[in-house]
């Protein structure tokens, strides 16, 4: 449309309204000016359109913005749920509390993404508002181009209908001629003004989404700000939260000590003739477990010992484990027979109502020193078998063997008896030992019996801190409780 401003447009005029024109000191345009006017009308009219198309992508990607932010916040919300109904669940669990702390931290993070988020929106409006003032002013000066357009063809439409000559010794023009180019240029000074006054109504336009922009942005600083506040307080509530569970797990682990010091005997008797040697370790120190042992002494050249294991942990394996601990010490008293002191154990174990009822491994073994050859009897229910260390490092299995306790009412039992030479032991360690990998390959009871082996005069507590030194080799934490007992004969009786 601009480019047909200049067409059929006398370039000068002789005639006495074009003096009259001199005279006041307004020229009519010539060619030249209206096609550089018509160029500055093209070239306003493309920066709008880049302009426009500018405003879009801020408008979209201000969109995208608050979409990721309410994705955000949304996110926050749900983890902000799930921890709050961890933290109902889990009472005091200080495992749980650890896991809803890890949940609000991923929470805050989540939170200052979206008020960086937000800033960035904020900014991006402001630009995008002060974007659509520079188009607002860049229509404001298309209008006043278009304005000034009609006008230079007001003024061609008056020499065309005031001259009735041509202009540089062109042929006269025919009275119709002069009105059809007097109707053009009337049509194309009204379109010049209708676009004129679009261009006002666009540049109105983009002036008031420019001042919504302003408006937009100072919403998002606000919200930002809070949500800057949100993380604070949800840092504060993280340290109250964090300084409980420790609490709890402090706690926690203080009862599982004292209970479990209390369920051990805090030291081995001394037993002539015996080197003894015991370990225990806890897989998680807030938990009680439900390994047990002891060793004590029977008669004048008699002792028994004995190493448990209490399927489960916690309160009910420590009644258990109690009930075992003092269910053999008391049995041993009354019976001779390794095998039948378990039994006692099996029924003491079934008369409990419990659901499910109470069940645990085991070995006992009575040493009898009166003959001068140290003569061990083993019983086993459900347990790994005890290993014999020789002096000279040699290793040998124990045939010993029978059923986990509390799981029938009449187990059987295997006993065997195997005698101890000077500086011979006899090492007995819980399933948990078991569960464990070592170098990437699970131990099983060869793997314990290779651990010990070639250890030649190797003390109780050597053979002890042998297996031990294995565990922590362990890449990662154990999945249950460890006891291990070496028993050792140092002399005769």
């Amino acid at each position: 449309m601009a480019g047909s401003m200049s067409d059929d447009l006398p370039v000068s005029s002789t005639n006495g309204r074009s003096k009259d024109a001199a005279a006041s000191g307004t020229f009519p345009p010539n060619r030249h000016a209206l096609d550089s006017c018509a160029q500055t009308l093209a070239d306003a009219d493309q920066t709008a359109a880049d302009s426009d198309q500018t405003l879009s992508d801020a408008d979209q990607t201000s969109s995208d913005s608050d979409q990721t932010s309410a994705d955000h916040d949304q996110r926050a919300a749900d983890r902000d749920q799930l921890a709050s109904d961890r933290d109902l669940a889990a009472g005091g669990d200080a495992v749980e509390h650890d896991v809803s702390e890890s949940i609000r931290e991923h929470t805050a993070d989540e939170r200052q993404q979206s008020a960086r988020r937000r800033e960035h929106s904020a900014e991006a409006r402001l630009r995008a508002g002060e974007q659509r003032v520079a188009v607002a002013d860049a229509r404001d000066v298309a209008a006043l181009a278009r304005d000034q357009a009609a006008v230079a063809r007001d003024i061609a439409l008056a020499q065309v209908t005031g001259a009735g000559e041509p202009a540089d010794g062109a042929p006269p023009r025919t009275g119709a001629e002069n009105m059809v180019r007097a109707e053009g240029q009337r049509r194309r000074a009204a379109r010049q003004r209708a676009s004129a006054a679009d261009h006002r109504v666009k540049a109105a336009e983009d002036r008031l989404m420019a001042e919504r922009d302003r408006e937009a942005a100072a919403r998002e600083r606000r919200r930002s700000s809070v949500d800057r506040e949100i993380f604070v307080v949800e840092l504060d509530r993280m340290q109250a939260l964090r300084d409980e569970a420790l609490g709890h797990q402090h706690r926690a682990e203080e009862l599982a000590r004292t209970l479990q010091r209390s369920l051990s005997p805090p030291t081995l008797p001394s037993v002539a003739g015996l080197d003894v040697a015991v370990q225990y370790e806890a897989s998680a120190p807030e938990d009680v477990g439900g390994d047990f042992y002891d060793l004590f002494p029977i008669s004048s050249g008699r002792s028994g010992f004995f190493l448990g294991d209490v399927c489960g942990k916690g309160p009910q394996a420590a009644a258990t484990t109690s009930l075992a601990r003092y269910t053999m010490r008391t049995a041993a008293m009354l019976h001779e027979r390794p095998d039948a002191i378990l039994m006692d154990l099996n029924a003491a174990l079934r008369m409990h109502s419990d659901d499910p009822m109470p069940t645990c491994t085991a070995v006992y073994g009575q040493i009898d020193m009166r003959s001068g050859a140290a003569a061990v009897t083993l019983a086993v229910a459900g347990h790994p078998p005890p290993l014999i260390v020789r002096q000279d490092g040699r290793i040998e299995m124990t045939v010993a063997h029978g059923t986990m306790l509390g799981v029938v009412e009449d187990p059987e039992f295997h006993t065997c008896m195997v005698s101890l030479g000077l500086g011979d032991a006899i090492v007995v360690c819980s399933d948990g030992i078991l569960d464990t990998d070592l170098d990437g390959i699970r131990i099983d009871e060869q793997r314990v019996a290779e651990l010990l082996e070639g250890r030649s005069k190797a003390s109780a507590r050597d053979l002890v801190d042998r297996l031990v030194h294995a565990l922590q080799d362990v890449d990662r934490p154990l999945r249950d409780d460890i006891a291990i007992m070496a028993v050792r004969r140092t002399r005769s009786e």
